[in-house]
């Protein structure tokens, strides 16, 4: 079974932080958005997953100024993380097959996760 939910606005690329770059606006931006996916995956009561997991992500943006994709996934995936759908990102096996980037008048990120063990 899957389950499905949209984080509203302008999504956010996961940035690498050191103790130091942990502070600055950008660092804390991301941390914020993965906040944002966490509670977004709460309220659409996306339940703890064990086994191997596909995600689904499609990102709308409104112009062609975003991170790359791999960084907007992992954003998502840590937020997933915060909200302890699963323990470890390890646990996404596979991505489906409409995950990207597309252009829309509303931004937003449209998440579906499916246990598949």
């Amino acid at each position: 079974m899957g389950y499905s939910f949209i984080v509203p606005g302008r999504a956010v690329p996961a940035q690498r932080m050191t103790k130091k770059s942990k502070w600055s606006k950008r660092s804390r931006r991301s941390l914020d958005y993965q906040k944002r996916v966490a509670w977004a995956a709460k309220a659409a009561q996306v339940p703890r997953m064990e086994g191997d997991v596909r995600l689904t992500v499609r990102f709308y943006f409104q112009n062609k100024k975003h991170g790359d994709l791999s960084n907007l996934i992992k954003a998502i995936e840590d937020g997933l993380q915060y909200a302890r759908v699963f323990d470890n990102d390890k646990q996404v096996r596979w991505y489906g097959e409409t995950t990207g980037v597309y252009y829309d008048g509303e931004e937003r990120a449209e998440v579906e996760i499916e246990d598949v063990s």
